[in-house]
């Protein structure tokens, strides 16, 4: 069990990143193909997360996304589904 749960997790955080990968892919093409040249979404990225409560609701969003998958990771079992059987 502990092993199917690594590899689920491992498949999970794979297609994150590749989604990821994928989506800047598309918002540079985008930029090129309009003109904006590539810089632009560096200029764009000094404003995303602009003050000091956004870069907390954003940490605080990251966390809980990556501390129940690191306690599973470690334990190697995910909780009980006994109400579904």
């Amino acid at each position: 069990m502990k092993k199917r749960n690594r590899k689920l997790l491992l498949r999970k955080y794979t297609a994150i990143l590749f989604l990821s990968v994928l989506s800047l892919l598309y918002l540079y093409l985008n930029d090129w193909l309009f003109g904006y040249g590539l810089n632009n979404i560096g200029y764009i990225l000094n404003y995303l997360l602009y003050t000091a409560s956004e870069k907390l609701a954003a940490s605080v969003m990251l966390l809980c996304l990556i501390i129940p998958d690191a306690i599973y990771w470690i334990r190697g079992s995910q909780p009980g589904r006994g109400a579904e059987k």
